[in-house]
């Protein structure tokens, strides 16, 4: 999750509950009626982080659990990757003096840039290791082996006490798994913050007009209420949804 959503999580719940306060006080003299105290206390419930099963931490939870996946996948193609171009750079030297091993060599490739490249690449490469280069026979380099590196792509499972390795087509499943469901709960978030931010302004807005400046109450909402602190949010990267930027500046009518 990004720090923007943090950051609004955070800003939206001191204005809720500031507003909850607020309400609550004055609320023998006035109430909004386009929401009751009971709303504003379920949407402040909803933004607390630290309650578990609230709107705010299962977001977290989920950005959290996907950064972690993400993170997995990333570290094992940025191996497969490195592994892919120290091989191929020996092979273009072994073929160099076996031009029978020429037309193989020169169709592998170590310049992949994206996950799917890089994959690409490592299967590529395996195929030459196994055809061309009697596969477990060929040693490139200490402890880069046939064996080894085609469990970095396929992985190998549990053996009495021995940890299995997940394949590489796990690891991108699992990810994509948390990153639907981090997408889900993001949306969910950004949906939240979007209503309880209109509601906000629309009562802060409305409250400013029944309470005039210099009045007791005027002056009490005005001094409380939190109308700016964040900046504005810009659209996510991977393509979820942006989180509410209204908040991030003075709304209209408040100060």
């Amino acid at each position: 999750m990004s720090l923007d959503i943090n950051t609004s999580i955070a800003f939206l719940k001191e204005r809720v509950d500031k507003t909850l306060s607020v309400q609550t006080e004055i609320a023998p003299i006035w109430i909004w009626p386009l929401k009751s105290l009971k709303e504003w206390q379920n949407d402040s419930i909803q933004l607390d982080k630290s309650q578990e099963e609230t709107v705010a931490a299962k977001a977290i939870s989920a950005s959290t659990r996907m950064s972690s996946s993400r993170g997995l996948l990333d570290a094992r193609l940025e191996l497969i990757h490195s592994q892919t171009k120290l091989v191929v750079g020996v092979m273009r030297v072994r073929a160099e003096r076996d031009p029978g091993l020429r037309d193989v060599v020169d169709a592998l490739s170590a310049r992949g840039d994206s996950r799917r490249s890089i994959e690409d690449e490592a299967s590529a490469l395996i195929s030459a290791w196994k055809e061309e280069f009697a596969g477990p026979a060929f040693v490139p380099a200490p402890k880069i082996t046939h064996d080894a590196f085609r469990e970095l792509i396929y992985g190998v499972a549990a053996n009495g006490k021995k940890q299995g390795i997940p394949s590489l087509r796990a690891l991108k499943q699992d990810h994509s798994d948390k990153l639907t469901v981090e997408r889900r709960e993001v949306g969910r978030v950004s949906a939240l913050l979007n209503r309880v931010e209109r509601d906000a302004v629309d009562w802060y807005a409305e409250a400013t007009s029944v309470f005039e400046e210099g009045t007791e109450i005027g002056e009490l909402l005005r001094a409380l209420i939190p109308t700016t602190g964040r900046p504005a949010a810009e659209p996510r990267s991977n393509g979820q949804t942006p989180i509410p930027a209204r908040a991030a500046q003075v709304a209209p009518h408040e100060e």
